[in-house]
């Protein structure tokens, strides 16, 4: 029966047992799918189990915000009110240009391993992402989605996954270091606390430091034969490591972004009068807001952003509820560009796509 593990072996066993008149192929292939049945299974458990965490913890700290923060919510309701619907607009039109900036990077990205999309195409497919990261966690992600939706046609999932993943990694490359420059630039980041500047300041590190030498690393400490030096090395995401120019426009597409994210920033704090706001105070709440997102095991960073969102303001004498106001609205502008997702993928026609739990659904 070949070379066969363990847990192959008594599977096989038991089967054997149970069915005298299988033949020896007909054994294995049984057990090599009841073996598979068993692990989607568990991945299917493991997923819902920190999906259900992640929900509950996130809901906690959304809840919490307004138990034990003492929030006027009728000055909050007011400040909402009497926001300037014009900034708004703006402010959610250009929020919504950040997705078509996104897609422009993944296009460049997804180009070196070789799919050939028009924007049109990886603007949808961003937008879905969206909608289904927001409200169809349990089953498809909006990473996932994007691998599959890209891969359709040549059920080459890996090599989409490739580009989402570098896609990803650019994006947070510049979040890490805007966050950094911030706090180190701002004259006033001496007050915020050791355990928030530390994980940015190694995030930071990570991804400058270490990541640019993965492929060299991985065969120093792991061998050259081992699955994952061979991912750096042999697979088509080494042409993220030789191909320097590819990374250089990525990250300044993830400059370009990031920049309108902080404009956007900018806007809402613009609509509801909040001009003690320094400009230069943006460039340093809004990054270190998203890496803390990011790092935290959340819901899509609810709760934890509204908290952040607060904490900040606050330091430069916004007043709770005014700062709750902005967390809120911001909230808003997430959840808005996530059902556009769903009008984009309704208006398509789209067929979903299959669980992330299941990997025999990708080749079908």
């Amino acid at each position: 029966m070949g070379q066969q593990t363990t847990e192959e072996k008594s599977v096989a066993f038991k089967i054997a047992n149970k069915r005298p008149g299988f033949d020896e192929e007909q054994i294995k292939a049984f057990s090599m799918n009841t073996l598979r049945q068993a692990k989607s299974l568990r991945q299917k458990m493991s997923k819902a189990t920190k999906i259900k965490l992640k929900v509950l913890f996130s809901l906690i700290m959304f809840g919490s915000l307004f138990i034990f923060g003492k929030v006027d919510l009728s000055k909050s309701w007011q400040a909402a009110l009497n926001a300037n619907r014009l900034i708004l607009l703006i402010t959610t039109l250009l929020f919504l240009t950040t997705v078509v900036i996104t897609a422009v990077r993944w296009k460049l990205l997804a180009k070196a391993v070789g799919f050939h999309k028009n924007i049109w195409e990886l603007t949808k497919y961003c937008f879905v992402g969206l909608f289904f990261n927001l409200f169809l966690p349990s089953t498809v992600g909006g990473d996932f989605s994007r691998c599959y939706y890209l891969s359709k046609d040549t059920k080459n999932y890996k090599d989409a996954f490739y580009s989402v993943l570098a896609d990803r990694a650019s994006g947070i490359a510049v979040l890490f270091i805007t966050a950094t420059l911030g706090i180190l630039l701002s004259p006033d980041a001496r007050s915020l606390p050791l355990q928030l500047k530390i994980p940015i300041f190694l995030g930071t590190f990570a991804v400058f430091v270490v990541v640019p030498f993965m492929p060299v690393l991985s065969q120093l400490i792991l061998g050259k034969t081992n699955w994952i030096s061979r991912q750096f090395n042999e697979s088509k995401a080494n042409i993220f490591w030789q191909d320097k120019s590819i990374i250089v426009m990525s990250l300044f597409w993830s400059l370009f972004s990031q920049l309108l994210m902080v404009m956007c920033h900018i806007g809402v704090g613009l609509a509801l009068g909040l001009n003690q706001i320094p400009l230069w105070y943006y460039f340093v709440f809004y990054p270190a807001v998203a890496v803390l997102g990011f790092i935290t095991p959340s819901f899509n960073g609810i709760g934890i952003r509204e908290w952040a969102y607060t904490y900040f303001l606050m330091l430069v004498n916004v007043d709770r509820s005014h700062a709750i106001t902005y967390a809120l609205m911001w909230f808003g502008l997430t959840t808005f560009s996530s059902l556009v997702g769903g009008i984009v993928y309704l208006a398509s026609h789209m067929k979903p796509p299959p669980k992330e739990a299941d990997p025999d659904a990708l080749n079908t």
